[in-house]
């Protein structure tokens, strides 16, 4: 599940151009995070392209009255929400999570629009590594070299069984 969360903004002043608000978002998954900083106008970017594929939730007001820390934190708010609806659809567009440089994500939870473009050609993350046709210490066969104290003992350890030694 992918969490996310807009913490804080801050005022960001670059020469030769007007100062504007960057807004930190972090995104946690399975108890992992990163965080971006992106300006409203690139959420507001983000909020046209969905809108053209999937339902989206309502968007914070571009316009607003005043530039107080009072508006700024309702942006905030409104921004999070925004977010935090998305991450509630069933499919997540590739554009949200690479707004949110979000990659390497296990299958089963998301969709990248087509779980092709994550991992390869089946979704596949992981490959069997030790494999038994059948349980080696089920086998009644002495054929291994094991005295059979050995092996009952691991059979009862394993399996609880109430199994007499054979007295030799």
């Amino acid at each position: 599940m992918i969490k996310v969360s807009i913490p804080s903004f801050r005022q960001v002043v670059v020469e030769d151009e007007r100062p504007y608000t960057a807004y930190k978002t972090v995104i946690t998954i399975s108890g992992r995070s990163h965080s971006v900083e992106k300006r409203y106008s690139e959420y507001h970017a983000l909020h046209k392209q969905l809108k053209k594929t999937i339902q989206t939730p309502e968007f914070p007001p571009k316009r607003v009255r005043n530039w107080g820390s009072k508006v700024l934190e309702q942006r905030r708010q409104g921004l999070e929400t925004y977010l935090q609806s998305l991450m509630e659809q069933d499919i997540l567009p590739k554009s949200l999570l690479l707004f949110l440089q979000i990659s390497n994500l296990p299958s089963r939870s998301l969709s990248y629009d087509s779980l092709n473009d994550l991992d390869g050609e089946n979704g596949v993350t992981h490959q069997p590594m030790l494999t038994y046709e059948e349980d080696p210490y089920l086998t009644t066969s002495t054929e291994d070299g094991l005295p059979d104290i050995i092996s009952e003992g691991v059979k009862q350890g394993l399996y609880h069984d109430t199994v007499e030694a054979n007295p030799h």
